[in-house]
């Protein structure tokens, strides 16, 4: 929240109009509805980011490589097959090429029993060169973290439009606190720091708030676009397709399977696919091959190309060999250019670890304006002598919650414990939370609770180092999780331990008028 106005040793004249009022109580009332799940899709995105890497992280002996060639992805499709339950139907296979980000080959079948019936996914890694199937991919970490990112953990599709929501709601209140604030750029390096807690909370608010700004309205457009996908669809097809969703999502999608086409009568060639959709500045990225037994369905060949951006370009092929069609890339419509665009630039897929890391921190910077902007409103209610207690208890049990139960699947993962991780998450976030509640001193609770952060990701961290150490072309990944780790564990100790004093908050008082 940004409605600090009135905290400000100066305020101009235009702050004092009833449009920019109308702007803080907007953003007030936004702010103080949504915040909690903004707070925790906020910290869930900074560490979806990094979500390939924590799948290494949490897989121990994989084969690992930064390429590989065409024949081992189209073996390891063929390979997957195999792996189909009696009975069962496959809907598709989709196999990883091996990235920057997370250097090793996986395939997936997804595959069910019928229409009615849940989806089936598994995955495998693959040998990077004979394509030959390992172990079973699991990544339950990388799960948790992905899915509260994107879903809340709620029932599909209502999280992810539940996301969407909260996309649109982050955007408003970032136009609103811009137009609560006149001076709000004037001012984009003032920090009075030393000036009661309040007035230190409110500059750091703000000027993260105008530094991050490109990037906050950015992530807020795409992660708003990205959560509505499916009602962006439905309403494309009812306005330019007169409701046929098929034509919407094929303009979207490209070409689609044809219905009752007889079945293969040998496996699709891969390989052959692979081999004519390589040329110069294309990097390979997945193959997505939909029902392989079925001659009317379609295989698509997706790579990067050079100085684009987009989320990939994609040949398209029926399963028999045909070429139909290519998708994407610097010939396709502006419209389709865009539509591209909307996922590298939500998760920082382009450009390397420089962006990753850039993202990561603005994401933390966005994560950490959402919690002053609450403890902002809690400081203001107690000068008013409206004290907020249990509210802030809530508040601060909710954040320090969240971390500790991140930290202890960390930990259990490390250790490697057979242990369903959503429960270990969600029960000591909720043990946590209520322990914050219950506290007669809030402050001292919060301070243990840090402390166990700490210690929790420093075990994490050491712990997982000799795994890290043993592995080949993925290990300068793993180090740095680890160092992280190890460096993140060690700021929530010093946090928690640093001297009473320095975490006494500043007698608040009222400002004297400006100079």
């Amino acid at each position: 929240m940004k409605d600090q106005v009135t905290d400000n040793a100066v305020e101009t004249e235009g702050s004092n109009s009833p449009f920019v009022r109308r702007m803080i109580d907007s953003h007030s009332v936004l702010g103080l509805a949504f915040a909690a799940l903004i707070y925790i899709v906020s910290l869930s995105g900074a560490l979806t980011l990094f979500v390939p890497e924590i799948s290494l992280w949490e897989n121990r002996d994989v084969p690992t490589a930064f390429e590989s060639s065409p024949a081992a992805v189209a073996s390891a499709a063929r390979n997957v097959e195999t792996h189909l339950e009696e009975g069962n139907e496959i809907l598709n296979v989709v196999a990883y090429a091996p990235d920057e980000f997370k250097p090793y080959l996986t395939v997936r079948l997804n595959q069910r029993a019928d229409e009615k019936s849940e989806l089936d996914s598994r995955d495998w890694v693959a040998d990077p060169q004979t394509g030959e199937l390992g172990k079973r991919i699991e990544a339950p970490f990388a799960h948790v973290i992905e899915d509260l990112h994107t879903m809340l953990h709620l029932p599909a599709p209502w999280g992810r439009y539940l996301v969407g929501l909260l996309g649109v709601v982050m955007f408003t209140l970032i136009l609103s606190g811009i137009f609560a604030h006149p001076t709000i750029f004037k001012d984009a390096f003032k920090l009075r720091l030393k000036r009661n807690a309040r007035i230190a909370w409110t500059d750091v608010h703000n000027r993260l708030s105008v530094w991050g700004l490109p990037f906050h309205l950015i992530i807020t457009f795409t992660g708003a676009f990205l959560g509505v996908a499916g009602i962006t669809v439905a309403a494309l097809a009812m306005l330019a397709y007169e409701g046929d969703q098929e034509a919407a999502i094929q303009v979207i999608q490209g070409p689609q399977p044809i219905v009752g086409a007889p079945p293969m009568s040998a496996p699709p060639d891969y390989e052959k696919m692979l081999v004519n959709s390589k040329g110069e500045g294309r990097t390979f990225s997945l193959l997505v091959a939909g029902n392989p037994k079925d001659s009317g369905n379609t295989t698509t060949i997706a790579y990067y190309e050079d100085g684009i951006l987009s989320a990939r370009t994609s040949d398209i092929y029926r399963n028999t060999g045909e070429f139909l069609e290519k998708f994407g890339g610097a010939d396709s419509p502006a419209g389709a250019r865009a539509f591209g665009m909307v996922q590298p630039l939500h998760y920082g897929t382009f450009g390397g670890f420089p962006i990753k890391i850039l993202y990561f921190l603005l994401s933390l910077a966005l994560t950490y304006i959402t919690s002053t902007g609450m403890m902002i409103w809690f400081k203001r209610k107690k000068q008013q002598s409206q004290p907020r207690p249990k509210h802030e208890a809530a508040w601060r049990g909710m954040t320090t919650g969240l971390s500790l139960g991140l930290a202890a699947c960390a930990l259990v993962v490390a250790v490697n414990i057979a242990l369903p991780l959503e429960p270990v998450f969600f029960g000591v976030w909720l043990v946590s939370l209520l322990g914050t509640w219950f506290a007669p001193n809030v402050a001292a609770a919060v301070r243990y609770q840090y402390l166990a952060i700490g210690a929790l990701m420093i075990a994490a961290g050491l712990l997982h180092l000799p795994i890290a150490l043993g592995t080949g072309a993925g290990q300068a990944i793993l180090l740095a999780l680890d160092l992280s780790l190890i460096a993140g564990g060690a700021l929530f100790a010093w946090i928690a331990l640093r001297p009473q004093a320095a975490q006494e908050e500043p007698v608040i008082r009222e400002l004297a008028p400006a100079e």
